[in-house]
Order: structure tokens, then sequence, then C-alpha cells
């Protein structure tokens, strides 16, 4: 792991979960963080705890589906001369039903907020910074149709491509024909793939630099998403997240972790 010492982590929809307990294990090794929610009573009180155990941790409002609000985030990090050391793209929904609306409310979440955070925050990366994406085994391509694994997995995909087969399945679901097309009936899973398959994108566009970009894996965690009945702890959960988002400078990028162990996309 890297020295944390005055190294500032962003760490998104974290007032609660896996996002605040990542906060907490990051602040414990000595690292500045930026706790975000939506929620700014929420978020307030969530970062007022992590204070009051003697944890460097502010607080900052942000609607990933708002990019105002992103914007507003990096102003005030850009006023404050503030460098980027980890992002921690955690913020997600996993919504009840099953139609077009819960399509467009999750992608716009879990994979439209997410690269919307990205990009905006990426100018105030610091050159050793790290990108980790918070994803989910659902977002791996096993089961599905090889024709759709394999648009997921093109090696030369690109961000309008992947956003082209993101709206495609949209208008399938709109249509009522998205199982015919072998698309799985869950916009959750749908919006994992596309985050895992922007990280490649992401690794891609900086290989030239000293960024590491990566995708996690908790597991199935106990949280309000993941339920009582899960396997995992909420600590477990964020060890691999923590573990990512500490990389050091020469460690993997372009991968997909569970407990900092790779696993197949």
């Amino acid at each position: 792991m890297i020295e944390t010492s005055q190294q500032l982590a962003v760490v998104t929809g974290a007032n609660r979960g896996l996002g605040l307990e990542t906060c907490r294990q990051l602040a414990g090794r000595g690292v500045r963080v930026v706790l975000t929610s939506r929620s700014a009573a929420q978020g307030r009180a969530a970062a007022d705890r992590l204070q009051s155990q003697g944890l460097a941790v502010g607080y900052h409002p942000l609607d990933v589906t708002d990019p105002a609000s992103v914007a507003a985030l990096a102003d005030t990090l850009r006023r404050e001369g503030r460098c980027i050391d980890a992002l921690v793209n955690n913020a997600g929904v996993a919504l009840e039903g099953f139609d077009a609306e819960v399509v467009r409310r999750t992608l716009a979440v879990n994979y439209f907020g997410a690269i919307d955070t990205t990009d905006q925050l990426l100018p105030l990366l610091a050159p050793h910074g790290r990108i980790v994406m918070v994803s989910s085994a659902m977002g791996q391509t096993d089961g599905l149709p090889p024709s759709l694994r394999d648009q997921f997995l093109d090696p030369v995909l690109t961000r309008d491509s992947l956003v082209d087969l993101l709206n495609c399945f949209v208008r399938d679901v709109e249509a009522g024909r998205h199982l015919e097309r072998g698309w799985p009936a869950n916009a959750y899973r749908i919006s994992k793939l596309g985050l895992n398959a922007f990280t490649r994108i992401l690794a891609r566009e900086l290989a030239g630099s000293a960024v590491r970009v990566n995708a996690v894996s908790p597991g199935w965690v106990r949280t309000a998403m993941g339920g009582p009945g899960a396997t995992r702890s909420i600590e477990e959960g964020a060890h691999g997240i923590t573990w990512a988002a500490l990389a050091e400078p020469d460690g993997p990028t372009g991968g997909f972790f569970r407990d900092g162990q790779p696993i197949s996309w």
C-alpha cells in the first residue's frame, strides 16, 4: 500500500452502507476523506459521526445524476486547491420493479452518474490517482447470450458504442422485446455490465498515465440493498474497495477485483 499521509479521497453515495464504511476505513488509514451523498442531512450526520471518532472526514452534497451538483463539488475542490488521490464511485441504486422508467433511473445513477462524476473530477486527480468503480458480480458477463457478451467485452468498445448498446436495452424494454433480444430483465445488472465496460474503456484512455482504474465487486453484503440474509459484513465488502483506492502507483489497472484478487469480467 502507498503512503497515505495527506492523501485525499472522494467517496460518492457515502452516507451509509459500503460508502460510509469505505470512508471509515480510508480515514483510519490516514487519508482525508470527502464524504458525499444526495441527502445533505444524512451525509452531514454520517460525517459528524466519523469526525467524533477522530477521523478526518468532511462532507459535500452530491447528486451524481445532476451535472450541476457534480460541477459544484469540482469547483469547491478546485477553489480549495485540493488534489484527489482516490475517487470511489460508490453511489448506486437497485430499484423495485422492471420497466423502461426503472431502467432509465437505474442507468442514470449507476452508469451515467459515475461517468459524469469521473469526467468532471478527472482534471483534479493526482498524477498517481486511483479511480474505483464499485460494481457487482451481477456485472459479470456469465450467462449472457454470446452476441451480447461479445459486445460488452469488445476490446475496442468506445464510449459512444457503449452508450448506444445501453440505449438499445432501454428501447427494447420499452418495446417489450428485451427477452427475445437476449437481455436479462434486470436493470441493475445491465447498469453494472455497463460500468464494468466503461472501466476498461477508461483504463485504455488513461494508459499513458500513472492513474489506476479498476472495478471492485464487494460481494453479497449485508447493506440496505443487500439485505439481512447476505453472506458478507459491510466491513468485509468495503475492504476490497479500500484496497483498490490505495493501490500502488505500479499496481493493476483495467481490472475487476474482489478482496484484492482478480475475477473474470
